[in-house]
């Protein structure tokens, strides 16, 4: 789930959230904004079992994006605004700001 929530700036803050992952020991943020970069968003635990990461974007942006789960599990937000395909047959979500 994102939250988005626009600032005087004119910037958007985006809060990401994750369903609840117990047996998850780390989650990071992934996507386009990053570079696909694994370990550049690492995502906070909050104490019911979600993630939580925050990102600031520029308005009018898209970006495609995923949640890296232990290093190794991709995983999708369960309601993303849309998904689109990647090279790797399965799908990204998709942000808009």
């Amino acid at each position: 789930m994102i939250k988005k929530t626009p600032r005087k700036s004119g910037r958007i803050h985006v809060s990401f959230y994750t369903e609840a992952i117990p047996e998850a020991e780390s989650v990071h943020l992934v996507g386009e904004f990053n570079n696909w970069d694994r370990n550049a968003h690492p995502m906070k635990r909050l104490k019911d079992g979600r993630f939580l990461a925050r990102r600031a974007f520029d308005p009018g942006a898209r970006y495609e994006y995923r949640y890296l789960v232990n290093g190794e599990t991709w995983i999708n937000d369960a309601q993303a605004e849309q998904y689109v395909p990647n090279p790797h047959g399965s799908d990204n979500c998709v942000l808009t700001t």
